[in-house]
């Protein structure tokens, strides 16, 4: 199926659950050592579609770590956002492949990655992490750079 047609079926779509993982915050240093300009963030995630429950994930990683060359990671947030897609079987090409269309991959990395960001900062409260909040990435050039871009794995 091409990109054109792709373009041309309605997908519904909307947030089923969304899950904190894990949460770890394990720097045991003094804080007030922490320069926060230094604070910088390593995004992760990987995608499941499910067409028996027509339901699509996305799994973030974001790790908080200080430093460039060697980093020291003072701990990550996983989550999982799961949403419910209309016509999931329309999306499979000729080859048997599930491929979602760009737009709305590029929506769904969004919501989660806003979700998650906002996860983030209720569950650092306390910690110095609370103090940096997670920039803005586009998710464009996440999914340019993702393999949401091509046939995905089915369950």
């Amino acid at each position: 199926m091409s990109e054109e047609e792709k373009q041309g079926i309605s997908i519904n779509f909307g947030l089923e659950a969304f899950e904190i993982l894990e949460y770890i915050y394990d720097y045991e240093g003094p804080e007030h050592d922490i320069d926060l300009r230094e604070l910088g963030f390593k995004l992760q995630f990987e995608h499941k579609a499910d067409l028996e429950a027509g339901t699509f994930a996305i799994k973030f990683k974001v790790t908080a770590q200080i430093g460039k060359d060697n980093p020291l990671e003072l701990g990550y947030i996983s989550t999982r956002t799961i949403y419910s897609l209309s016509n999931m079987d329309e999306l499979i090409n000729d080859d048997g492949h599930f491929v979602l269309p760009k737009n709305l991959a590029i929506t769904l990395l969004s919501i989660a990655l806003s979700t998650t960001r906002g996860a983030l900062v209720a569950k650092s409260e306390g910690n110095i992490l609370s103090e940096a909040i997670l920039p803005l990435a586009d998710p464009k050039e996440m999914y340019e750079a993702s393999p949401l871009k091509g046939e995905l794995e089915i369950k």
